[in-house]
């Protein structure tokens, strides 16, 4: 039974994963991620180590979902199945003792999933082709590095959500702000919707940020195309360029940047050159702790300038001396309005 076991799990996980260490340490990393204090930091280092541990964990993922969609059927078929609990396995780094406290929803991944395999290994949902989509996402103050399978390596700014779908990773989706770096692929096209805009890519290095009403794409290396998600006119945009795209009016412009300032954000500064007041709030609300608005009156305002980031308190002051700014406290909303203060 047990060689019988092994050649399933194989089949259903690929040749690459037959180190059963690394699959201990992705099943590990998967149950821990629901708990606050989850290690960031750690696991993009275990990531990062070896491909093989990205594969891992991606395919842990995609059987925690498909035995979720069908646990009235595994039920079913072992009722009394509860899977015990699992002491973390050597990483060569710490997962918090309270990360093996999972959701019942993930009892199923640890010592049951072999069991569960044996079982279902004949029921074809176990063998699909599209894993799940993965989700990345940063809290105010904090930025992350997720590296793609295809040696993409993407910076998460933060406050930020970035979706990562398709089984070649190359369907992605941004709330927020990140630095693209693609490695340069002719036979793949890579696609990021962000701000209602669609960009296409087959490998260059460029800075999104994208909030509810504006999106800013700018162009460091290489060559991208911007397209509406709906449908519309594209743009071609080369280093050197970037593009805002007014979300309500669905305008867009292009302007010269310095391609050196692309993702300055990662060094603790942040350079502008002709943005609208509004996305600079947005950027402000991602450093400062709190939800910055511009009002109506100043939001289209352009704004050009470096801030030093620092630990984010003084941001709004500086923008706001700079631009001759009120700054109202409302419903705990920092709001910039005219007139001086």
């Amino acid at each position: 039974m047990c060689g019988g076991l092994r050649s399933d799990w194989t089949g259903l996980m690929g040749p690459a994963l037959d180190d059963e260490t690394i699959l201990d340490q992705a099943i590990a990393w998967h149950r821990a991620q629901d708990d606050a204090d989850f290690d960031w930091d750690g696991f993009t280092l275990w990531l990062e180590a070896d491909p093989a541990h990205r594969t891992a964990f991606d395919s842990i993922a995609l059987i925690d979902a498909r035995i979720a969609d069908h646990r009235a059927t595994l039920a079913a078929l072992m009722p009394s199945m509860e899977a015990p609990s699992m002491d973390a396995p050597s990483m060569g780094m710490s997962v918090p003792p309270v990360a093996m406290r999972a959701p019942r929803r993930r009892r199923w991944i640890g010592g049951g999933i072999a069991a569960a395999l044996a079982l279902a290994v004949g029921i074809p949902f176990f063998r699909p082709s599209m894993p799940p989509p993965v989700d990345y996402r940063t809290g105010p103050g904090q930025a992350r590095t997720i590296m793609l399978k295809d040696g993409s390596r993407i910076a998460l700014a933060a406050a930020s959500h970035l979706r990562v779908a398709g089984a070649a990773q190359d369907r992605l989706a941004l709330e927020g702000s990140a630095l693209f770096d693609i490695p340069h692929r002719p036979d793949r096209t890579m696609t990021i919707d962000a701000g209602g805009q669609r960009i296409s890519d087959i490998g260059t290095r460029f800075d999104i940020l994208a909030d509810a009403r504006m999106m800013r794409v700018a162009v460091a290396e290489g060559r991208i195309s911007v397209a509406p998600r709906d449908g519309g006119d594209t743009v071609e945009l080369p280093a050197g360029r970037q593009l805002l795209v007014d979300r309500v009016t669905r305008r867009g412009t292009t302007a010269a940047i310095s391609p050196g300032t692309v993702g300055s954000w990662q060094q603790g500064r942040l350079v502008y050159e002709g943005v609208p007041l509004s996305l600079v709030a947005s950027d402000l609300s991602r450093y400062a702790g709190v939800p910055v608005k511009a009002g109506a009156d100043v939001a289209d305002r352009p704004f050009s300038g470096v801030l030093i980031v620092g630990d984010g308190s003084g941001l709004v002051g500086e923008v706001a001396q700079f631009m001759d700014l009120r700054i109202v406290h409302k419903g705990g909303i920092v709001l910039l309005r005219a007139g001086a203060r």
